[in-house]
């Protein structure tokens, strides 16, 4: 199978929450520095904002989930460090509405993903299933 496909994905769901609500706290605070602290304090405020917008940014753009020749690589935002996952090797494929999960060296992966993103993902990851057992 040589497919290249690239899909959006946010961490497994406490993982998710966790870390956008320390994003989301930081706008917070900008917000209150913003409106209660006097004017000259007031590039305190901005510096928040633009460190809210660039961590935003860095959730959104740096959350990937590559495929191609079989294998599935994970981009964090954090980590540089990407996982590599065989297709073949993927064991206890788990797929409900709007998350797919799966077990892999011993380890679960969890992602959130939009719902034709999980139903493709998971009809590859059967058909290599499948392919590897023949």
């Amino acid at each position: 199978m040589n497919q290249k496909r690239k899909f959006l994905y946010q961490p497994a769901p406490l993982s998710s929450i966790i870390l956008w609500s320390w994003t989301f706290c930081l706008l917070f605070l900008a917000l209150i520095v913003g409106l209660e602290v006097s004017a000259k304090l007031q590039w305190i405020a901005y510096l928040l904002g633009i460190i809210f917008l660039v961590l935003t940014w860095a959730q959104i753009h740096y959350r990937h989930i590559y495929l191609d020749n079989g294998i599935i690589r994970v981009s964090r935002v954090i980590n540089r460090n990407w996982v590599h996952i065989r297709l073949k090797d993927v064991q206890e494929l788990h797929v409900s509405k709007y998350r797919l999960g799966f077990i892999y060296g011993g380890k679960i992966y969890s992602f959130i993903m939009p719902l034709n993103s999980i139903i493709e993902l998971s009809n590859i990851i059967g058909e290599t299933k499948e392919e590897a057992l023949k």
